[in-house]
């Protein structure tokens, strides 16, 4: 399945500008008409003879039918129809024959296939843009004027009732509609019949669209205004405004290349193309859905928002074929098992839908094992409407540590490092630390020792400092407000700093200290991820070397490794339990040789209706060897050379559950298979950071790495970064 080609509209001399813009759906929420009595001025609503440039008109198909000029039994016939109540239409390029639907009719008791416009051509010109711009449309000519200033409203009404009888019909175009004001009931037929309804707001400078348009309020949202933009973009000077009708109106340009006059006839067919491309391409979407696509993905022009000039502003055709509101995978085999909630709107479903590309992060440990796999190339996903594309997952998809590590670094100097003493006594102090948390919350630490056996750290938003010997010899944030970045990618928790942290250390001898750990953090991109971790380590120490082991289980609610939650590769938990043993062997007074491993297995709860289910456990692993000096030239710079492996998944699978199309019966088609989550690669980073504290209000740093198969990926080969840093008090 694959999006079609889109059908752009064109001004003189210049091409529009397409951006994404969500939309909304409107419901059928009453069909009471709002009938007032107006006059009515003129051909077309008096359109205006201004002068044009040609306009490059579409290769037209041929055949040789022929076309009745009486109404017949409507019957569906093959085609799409758009019905064109207008002046008649004649059978010029790019209408031909086989252009024409069976049925067409006069209801003035003229020929329908003859274009009775004094000036020269209308209903013709009209429907020669409806084909121009959607080739895939044939055209009912259903004949409501003899090009008179004026119409019968009978004969419209008649018009009406004639399109809302024929199955073939799916859009009408009333470029005549501001002329006259038709019985409720007959609009009302067409609307009933789910008939897109097209109408010109009229061409007497007026404040409020005239004529039937005034009906558009009580046809459920299945009938769209439209008035017409000039040569230079900007409303016409004689098209009546949006004024109280704007929920239901929008403009495109009021020109054809099929006549020499301007006027909102000619900006109507354009909006009836449009529907009728989209109803082609979507055939399910009911009336309403049609017009609140248009709508919604219309380039605002005027005052922001929905204003009295211009409505919803101009029609963007690239912007309708194109996903509005929240993208979902559908979960069964119809595409309405996850469409969005009716009483919502695309702005109000789309800031954490499950396709943004803020909830397709996932943990870098299996992150290049999934992007591998060829059935997320081609994933079938659902825009709020119900509507079908094809996305390619593998590439929308990035892994949590896919920033820059130089970055992070430089970040992570540049802050957190600004301690302020805010009260001390016997056995404790009370620090803050520059900046809040993402929830605007202070950053706190609260360090207590009664003696010299115990110490209580609680920390809010800043790390407690551990006991982990080999951390002393690679320099980080100060003062335990962060860890070092390569010591931090090969933990199996510790990806949020933010939320409670607790420390309790004893002290046993000289020799040895035990650490109990407590940890609930979130995120901090309000992505409701949570973390709770339970650790206890214990630490061995002297003179000459310093090892530590430590044990414990980190519980991600929604998240795999730091993913986000809420994704399409999503999961509902995971529990890991990990150990990392760790240490360092003092060469001489400046130098130590470092070394880490860590192993992880983890227990994964699948989310319902995600692309990925039944986990097996998950084993991991990761490591780190390389030097670390301290006092190399002052006494307070130091400075680390690592080699590395980040945590990697080693062995597990999953079953992958892809929608990837649609079937002739509209039926969902999915993908299934066993995958493996243990990357084919294995990134092996060399990292080199210095630091030095060079007075009291200076601080200089610089790091270096060179990464091969960053995140695991085998394709990525060796890519290099570096970063300095000066951060000082002035």
């Amino acid at each position: 399945m694959r999006i079609p080609n889109f059908v752009t509209e064109t001004r003189r001399g210049d091409a529009i500008s397409f951006a994404v813009q969500l939309g909304g759906r409107s419901r059928l929420l009453g069909l009471c008409l709002f009938l007032a009595p107006v006059a009515g001025f003129g051909q077309g609503g008096g359109d205006r003879e201004l002068p044009t440039e040609t306009e490059a008109q579409s290769t037209s198909e041929s055949s040789a039918i022929t076309q009745t000029t009486t109404t017949a039994t409507p019957v569906a016939v093959s085609g799409f129809g758009v019905a064109v109540l207008d002046t008649g239409v004649e059978l010029v390029a790019p209408i031909t024959p086989d252009v024409m639907l069976p049925g067409s009719a006069s209801f003035v008791g003229g020929n329908p296939l003859v274009d009775y416009a004094k000036q020269g051509t209308h209903g013709t010109a009209v429907a020669q843009i409806i084909r121009t711009l959607s080739p895939g449309s044939r055209i009912l000519s259903l004949q409501t004027s003899t090009g008179s200033r004026s119409i019968s409203a009978s004969a419209a009404a008649k018009a009406l009732r004639t399109a809302a009888a024929n199955p073939s019909i799916r859009v009408i175009n009333h470029s005549n509609a501001a002329l006259a004001i038709v019985p409720g009931d007959a609009i009302l037929a067409a609307a009933l019949a789910d008939q897109v309804i097209v109408m010109q707001s009229g061409n007497d400078r007026l404040s409020n669209p005239n004529g039937d348009a005034r009906h558009a309020p009580g046809l459920g949202g299945k009938a769209i205004i439209v008035g017409a933009l000039g040569p230079d973009g900007e409303m016409l000077g004689f098209s009546n405004r949006a004024g109280g009708y704007a929920q239901h109106y929008v403009v495109a340009t009021g020109a054809s290349a099929f006549a020499d006059y301007w006027g909102t006839s000619f900006a109507t067919p354009r909006v009836s193309a449009l529907a009728a491309q989209l109803r082609q391409r979507w055939p399910a979407l009911r009336a309403e859905e049609i017009t609140d696509i248009i709508k919604r993905s219309a380039t605002d022009m005027g005052a922001p928002g929905v204003d009295a000039r211009y409505g919803w502003g101009r029609i963007n055709a690239a912007r309708s074929f194109l996903p509005l509101g929240a993208l979902t995978t559908p979960t069964g085999t119809s595409t309405t098992a996850s469409t969005t909630d009716e009483d919502t709107t695309p702005e109000e479903d789309t800031a954490d839908d499950e396709l943004s590309l803020r909830r397709l992060r996932v943990g870098t440990p299996l992150h290049a094992a999934l992007v591998s796999q060829p059935a997320l190339r081609q994933v079938l996903a659902l825009d709020h409407y119900g509507r079908d594309f094809n996305l390619d997952l593998s590439r929308m998809t990035s892994a949590v540590d896919s920033r820059g590590r130089a970055r992070k670094v430089v970040q992570s100097w540049m802050g957190n490092t600004d301690r302020m003493l805010l009260e001390a006594g016997s056995g404790y102090q009370i620090s803050s630390f520059a900046g809040a948390d993402s929830t605007g919350a202070p950053r706190l630490h609260l360090d207590v020792s009664p003696d010299e056996i115990v110490r209580y750290q609680v920390g809010y938003s800043v790390r407690p400092e551990t006991g982990h010997a080999v951390l002393g010899w690679i320099p980080h944030v100060d003062d335990g407000a962060g860890m070092a970045s390569v010591w931090r990618r090969t933990l199996a928790g510790g990806n949020h700093d933010e939320g409670f942290h607790s420390l309790t250390s004893y002290r046993l001898n000289q020799m040895v200290q035990l650490d109990v750990s407590l940890a609930d953090t979130h995120d901090s991109e309000e992505l409701d991820q949570g973390n709770q971790q339970w650790a206890s380590a214990i630490h061995l120490q002297n003179d000459t070397f310093g090892a530590s082991l430590e044990g414990g289980i980190v519980a991600e609610e929604g998240s795999l490794y730091g993913s986000a939650p809420g994704g399409a590769l999503g999961v509902a938990s995971a529990e890991t339990r990990y150990f990392r043993i760790s240490g360092y062997g003092r060469i001489n007074n400046y130098l130590a040789v470092l070394a880490a491993f860590s192993g992880v297995l983890t227990s994964v709860t699948e989310a319902e209706g995600r692309l990925l289910d039944d986990f097996s456990d998950l084993t991991a692993q990761s490591w780190l060897v390389g030097l670390g000096a301290k006092g190399i030239f002052l006494k307070k710079d130091g400075a680390s050379l690592t080699v590395s492996q980040p945590l990697k998944v080693t062995d597990g699978s999953a079953s992958l559950d892809v929608p990837h199309g649609l079937g002739a019966d509209g039926r969902v088609l999915r993908y299934q298979e066993r995958i493996g989550l243990a990357p084919s690669g294995s990134e092996t980073s060399l990292e080199l950071t210095y630091r030095i504290k060079w007075s009291k209000s200076l601080e200089l740093g610089a790091y270096g790495a060179m990464r091969y198969e960053a995140g695991h990926n085998p394709q990525l080969g060796l890519r290099s970064e570096l970063a300095t840093v000066v951060r000082g008090t002035f």
